[in-house]
């Protein structure tokens, strides 16, 4: 993926993805309101990391016992819902603004455009 190659095959994929997911021919990186959630492991030798953004979940098995590795980012917790309302956002039948059924996401970014506050928060 690191070579010239490897970089024309991504960009080819993800042209392709873009096309089939908004049914135009949208070039990847334009503006888009479109959003998603993500999770991702890494297992090392000793330990197990796990991110998480939106409401993609994970979950280890281990002899028939289920253990959560990640938390749903979902509008009516506390902490979350906190964080929208210093966003001066509201958090309506467990969706952001009435509408967003996750609290985080990737893209979404018509819910991100308060200047007053920086991007982490």
């Amino acid at each position: 993926m690191l070579s010239k190659d490897g970089a024309k095959e991504l960009h080819k994929i993800a042209t392709s993805a873009s096309k089939s997911a908004t049914g135009e021919s949208e070039p990847v990186g334009e503006s888009t309101n479109a959003g998603c959630t993500a999770n991702v492991i890494m297992i090392t030798k000793v330990e197990i990391l796990c991110a998480n953004a939106g409401d993609s979940r994970a979950v280890l098995s281990k002899k028939g016992k289920v253990k959560d590795l990640s938390v749903d980012h979902k509008p009516d917790l506390p902490t979350e819902k906190r964080r929208i309302e210093r966003a001066n956002g509201f958090v309506e039948e467990g969706r952001v603004n009435g509408m967003l059924a996750l609290s985080r996401s990737l893209g979404d970014f018509e819910y991100k455009t308060n200047s007053i506050i920086k991007p982490e928060d």
